[in-house]
């Protein structure tokens, strides 16, 4: 199912691909970091003594998420600098596809990207204690 298009979706003109490409690396690599924060936060929670052994083999599948995460980020980052700097697209047809509006604007910010596959990823604001709830 293709997500809708966003009716304040402003973001218009064209997108570098080298810096696209870059800005989606360092996504990537911030996605990657989540990732292995998720498994620490797991490995701290303390499970039933008898937990369903394909509940652990699931939970163990996110570090194949996070390898895949950081090799996909290293693979942006190198087609980054391979793609010549002059190649363009129109921003419209791709970024319509998205519908994390953070992500919209993370990937369209105006602007060299050269910093971007190793950038730090902005940071979140702070967390509370409380309850999880999962959805």
């Amino acid at each position: 199912m293709r997500p809708s298009a966003d009716p304040g979706f402003s973001v218009a003109g064209a997108l570098a691909l080298d810096s696209l490409a870059a800005r989606i690396a360092a996504e990537l690599d911030g996605l990657a970091q989540l990732s292995g924060e998720v498994q620490l936060a797991l490995s701290l929670c303390h499970f039933a003594e008898h937990t369903d052994p394909a509940a652990i083999r699931g939970l163990q599948r996110l570090d194949r998420i996070t390898q895949a995460l950081e090799d996909l980020g290293r693979l942006m980052a190198a087609l980054s600098r391979e793609i010549p700097q002059e190649l363009q697209a129109d921003s419209r047809p791709l970024l319509s596809q998205l519908r994390l509006q953070g992500l919209i604007h993370a990937l369209a910010r105006p602007g060299p990207a050269a910093a971007a596959p190793h950038a730090a990823p902005p940071a979140d604001p702070p967390i509370e204690d409380g309850d999880v709830q999962w959805f």
